[in-house]
């Protein structure tokens, strides 16, 4: 499916920052694009879990593309690393102190759909949100 409306590419680099500017970033987007304040939300949370996983697993900068379709809002973030993602299992992530590998049961609980795909220079974990 082609774009529909605005879209946007950002790298981002190795560092916590790079979290900050891709919510800033999607937030932007969405905006924008007039997406209503809770789909925003959201958008901008699997946005930020898409890309601390890109930067802590990841091995290096990653690349940030989002764009908005007549159906859907598509978040993907590149990294370097060949290795896909996991979810941990619940079990693994009961430790309720814990501030760690809750992101990826964040994004599929709250995408309409997730995945990643490998390429030539690592992969690419993206995820969808419907519009109503």
């Amino acid at each position: 499916m082609g774009l529909s409306g605005p879209s946007t590419r950002v790298p981002l680099a190795s560092s916590a920052e790079s979290c900050r500017l891709a919510r800033g970033t999607v937030r932007q987007l969405l905006d924008r694009a007039d997406v209503d304040a809770d789909t925003r939300d959201t958008a901008v949370l699997l946005a930020t879990e898409l890309a601390s996983n890109a930067i802590e697993h990841g091995g290096g900068p990653a690349l940030l593309d989002a764009y908005v379709r007549a159906d859907a809002i598509r978040i993907a973030v590149a990294d370097p690393s060949p290795v896909l993602p996991t979810p941990r299992p619940i079990a693994d992530t009961a430790d309720e102190l814990s501030e760690r590998g809750r992101g990826l049961l964040l994004v599929a609980a709250l995408a309409s759909r997730w995945g990643a795909e490998p390429h030539a220079h690592g992969k690419t974990v993206w995820c969808e949100i419907d519009l109503a």
